[in-house]
């Protein structure tokens, strides 16, 4: 269990063992980073449903989004939303790619926590297309069996089979950052020693598309869907909305060390703040997005100069992009572009709101393996007022041994700290697992 407050006893220490998208761009992170290296952005015209009376006809859809994913068997996919069918195609990924089997002897120990800002809404908007027209009894047939809110996190630890704390969330943006840091909380505390978690979105709805359509938030250069997503440009008009999923495995480290699977990297810090605004409105804040990655920087133990890379959230909106600058360089300095790259990915894959932040996490990890610097695309003028190097001009080689993933929303703000196996610590086992540990190889 977690130790007290005042206790010397090391914090539980949690990494990253498996990863899976959907995406725009496509479902393995080869096939996201190979797109992000060709330069090539996910977005076109939406073809979901007839936009052609909405202000923004443009969006980063998953193609063949209903295409069933071979690894399921056609009745379970047709039981499941669009939202669902990309979590678990995602979580499976993951799952998979850390080598895990769970079983009656240890699926107690495995959390699930993933995040969505917007609900699954296609199939209730058809109910309500019925209930206005007076059909009461398909709109009810309709809503009883499809539209209820199976939760992805529900979907997912039905599926997989485990029995540990189950978690679905809507916080906006940062959602899936949350998620994680929350996942990796649930192992710190004992509460479990594995955990899927991530982030999950099916957005481009007619529902979805009014909404922000409301706000003026979203990009209207529908004649340049390629360039409409403009991260920190002078030209940047709005965000650009994308769907699809990412889901990452965390271990206790002492689990997979005792497993001998490869790690991917430790999540090393976290932190989480709100923005209360003013006269009881929340709005953005750059302080508290600058306390967010400082509290991500304290819990991490590393300093501002060990940071290689900072992935922005910046999604392309106006003010928002300059507010998280300003956020960024009161933790790093005036002359921040000087030391740390700050890429933003979303002029490749769209905005996939609650599952932003855990794609560019996704993204991160590729990076770091790889040692490459992911590029911002449309990044053609820079913001002068932003003033950060974004890495307009492609790939980039260079080492990323730290990063930070942030996230920001509206009111809400999360940064997670990256290390690269070759950072990390060095690893001291516990002297008492409370029998818990090590987990079984044949178990898990």
């Amino acid at each position: 269990m977690v130790a007290p407050e005042d206790s010397d006893a090391p914090r539980r220490r949690v990494v990253i063992t498996g990863v899976g998208v959907v995406c725009s761009l496509g479902r393995t992170t080869g096939d996201l980073w190979q797109a992000i290296q060709d330069g090539r952005s996910g977005i076109g015209p939406i073809t979901r449903f007839d936009a052609s009376g909405f202000q923004t006809r443009i969006a980063a859809e998953v193609p063949d989004a209903d295409q069933r994913d071979e690894r399921f068997d056609q009745q379970y996919w047709d039981q499941l939303d669009l939202r669902s069918r990309f979590a678990v195609s995602a979580a499976l990924s993951a799952v998979q790619g850390a080598g895990l089997t769970f079983s009656p002897q240890n699926r107690g120990q495995v959390a699930v926590a993933l995040a969505s800002e917007r609900p699954s809404e296609h199939l209730t908007l058809e109910g309500a297309r019925l209930l206005a027209a007076g059909d009461i009894d398909a709109a009810a047939e309709l809503l009883a069996a499809d539209a209820r809110p199976h939760a992805p996190a529900d979907r997912v630890a039905s599926f997989l089979g485990v029995t540990g704390p189950v978690l679905q969330i809507e916080n906006r943006s940062p959602g899936g950052l949350n998620a994680i840091i929350e996942a990796a909380a649930m192992i710190r505390r004992g509460d479990a020693l594995v955990a899927v978690a991530g982030g999950a979105e099916a957005p481009i709805t007619p529902l979805t598309l009014a909404a922000f359509q409301g706000t003026g938030g979203l990009s209207t250069n529908n004649d340049d869907p390629a360039g409409s997503s403009r991260p920190l440009d002078t030209a940047r008009d709005g965000f650009v909305l994308g769907e699809g999923a990412a889901i990452v495995t965390l271990e206790a480290l002492e689990v997979a060390e005792a497993r001998g699977v490869k790690i991917l990297a430790e999540i090393e810090g976290e932190g989480m703040t709100f923005s209360p605004g003013s006269g009881g409105t929340p709005s953005m804040d750059e302080q508290q997005i600058g306390q967010a990655i400082q509290l991500a920087l304290v819990t991490s133990g590393r300093i501002r100069s060990e940071i290689d890379v900072l992935a922005l959230h910046a999604a392309g909106s106006i003010e928002g992009d300059r507010i998280e600058a300003v956020g960024v360089k009161r933790v790093f300095g005036a002359a921040t572009r000087h030391h740390m790259y700050t890429p933003a990915l979303k002029g490749h894959t769209g905005h996939l709101l609650g599952a932003s932040g855990p794609l560019t996490l996704a993204v991160l990890l590729e990076a770091m393996h790889r040692n490459k610097i992911p590029p911002t695309l449309n990044l053609l003028e820079e913001d002068p007022e932003v003033d950060l190097d974004a890495n307009p001009s492609g790939v980039r080689d260079d080492n990323v041994l730290v990063g930070i993933v942030n996230a920001t929303g509206w009111a809400h703000n999360a940064a997670l700290v990256l290390a690269h196996p070759k950072a990390m610590r060095p690893f001291e086992p516990p002297e008492d697992t409370g029998g818990a540990l090590p987990i079984p190889e044949e178990q898990i």
